[in-house]
């Protein structure tokens, strides 16, 4: 009967061993996943905050062809100015066919000032050829700020992963809870079990 005791809680400890080995399993893979989720989420809104940006830029691309064929210069200085005062760009520049500037926003600095690492603002540079009857009359370089490109749709996308993180924890707590009820269950199943044994033994 000892050894039977003893047998028993060994079982016992190495049953809560494994339960304890994965519980610690699966909140590390809701973990992995809760992250790589909103890190995917998040490069999925940058992408199409870009392709946005690029279908803009070519419909301005149009407009600006119209305004350089014309040399109406004062339309295009006030284009760009308007365009540039989206919260979304740092700045707007237009060129001619041989890079020479013919038009910028304020916001505009140097290359390697703007897209520095260190720049306090990231920022994504966008050119696009402006085109008059299939021939190259300049170029439209836009600066796309990603933060607050991405800002409205983040800020929702995090809302909904702390929601998501809160049930995942619940959920962890309601498992948590029910794992004592398990074990109770296991242990007046295995007494059941032993008490057939022993009963069948006693028949013999």
């Amino acid at each position: 009967m000892q050894l039977s005791g003893y047998q028993h809680n060994k079982n016992s400890k190495y049953f809560r061993l494994a339960q304890l080995l994965l519980a610690l399993l699966g909140i590390w893979v809701l973990s992995q996943w809760w992250w790589n989720s909103n890190q995917q989420g998040e490069l999925l809104f940058q992408q199409q905050s870009a392709e946005l940006m690029r279908s803009t830029l070519v419909a301005l691309s149009h407009t600006a062809a119209y305004l350089i064929d014309n040399d109406q210069l004062e339309s295009l200085n006030q284009l760009t100015t308007h365009i540039a005062a989206t919260p979304y760009l740092q700045d707007v520049v237009v060129y001619d066919a041989n890079g020479v500037k013919l038009s910028a926003s304020q916001g505009t600095a140097a290359a390697q000032l703007l897209y520095a690492p260190q720049h306090e603002q990231a920022l994504l540079a966008m050119v696009q050829e402006i085109t008059q009857e299939g021939r190259v009359i300049g170029y439209i370089k836009i600066s796309m700020k990603l933060d607050a490109s991405l800002l409205p749709v983040t800020q929702a996308w995090q809302q909904l992963m702390r929601q998501v993180f809160w049930m995942l924890l619940l959920a962890g707590v309601v498992a948590f809870m029910l794992r004592g009820t398990w074990s109770k269950i296991v242990h007046q199943w295995q007494k059941w079990r032993r008490s057939k044994q022993a009963d069948a033994a006693n028949l013999l």
